[in-house]
């Protein structure tokens, strides 16, 4: 064979090598060679390619054949007895060849409808403070609890007896369910405050809760006014 790589050196193995480890140097070899990853490679290295690959089938041919491959290591073994040695680390002819890099071709995407209409939102809720946003999460669930129909006396719990203690203020009740306070002029108001606690706290069992707003919550007592 003179100077011309043998199998082996083609498939970068061991003469000694398992078929196993013919095998998979041949596939990995294969992957990187085959003509289809230089389709759009210069004309030279399509051409260079498909050199390589035919030399790596041929020699994937002989050595993955046990028959095949016991009569070309006996014509190998001939030749080196000829004085036409080679070694298995002896690549003067063969030499591993990387192909130049091709420039990756990049195409524009265009967001679509759905994903611009998510950035307009992203930008809008963007400034708002994140306390802001649990507050109003905060408020709403408050405000549903209380329900639409809580400013009907019909449907307002009235404690039996009296809180003791000093009350803070008087409340009326205005849209959407919150109070607003207001100062104790008989007949003007809906309840009197005894507490104002901080939204998502408890009012004592005598006293019902009332949105008062910025976060806050009336203790109030309702009771039978005189119009």
């Amino acid at each position: 064979m003179g100077k011309e790589s043998t199998y082996y050196q083609i498939l970068g193995v061991s003469p000694s090598a398992k078929h196993k480890e013919i095998r998979a140097a041949y596939l990995a070899k294969a992957r990187n060679l085959h003509p289809d990853n230089f389709q759009n490679a210069p004309k030279r290295e399509q051409i260079r390619s498909e050199e390589l690959m035919r030399e790596l089938n041929q020699a994937w041919s002989t050595l993955s054949n046990k028959e095949n491959r016991s009569k070309y290591d006996l014509k190998i073994s001939s030749e080196k007895t000829d004085n036409r040695s080679y070694t298995s680390t002896d690549r003067a002819s063969y030499q591993e060849w990387t192909p130049e890099p091709t420039p990756e071709k990049k195409t524009l995407r265009y967001a679509t409808e759905e994903e611009m209409k998510l950035t307009w939102i992203a930008k809008l809720v963007r400034p708002a403070p994140l306390a802001l946003i649990l507050l109003g999460v905060v408020a709403v669930v408050i405000i549903a609890s209380i329900g639409i129909g809580s400013n009907d006396d019909s449907n307002r719990s009235v404690p039996v007896a009296r809180p003791t203690g000093q009350p803070i203020d008087c409340m009326n009740l205005v849209a959407g369910a919150r109070g607003e306070r207001v100062k104790c002029v008989s007949g003007e108001y809906d309840a009197i405050i005894y507490r104002i606690v901080p939204a998502g706290e408890e009012c004592p069992k005598d006293l019902e809760e009332v949105w008062k707003g910025n976060g806050e919550m009336f203790c109030v007592f309702y009771e039978n006014i005189p119009s």
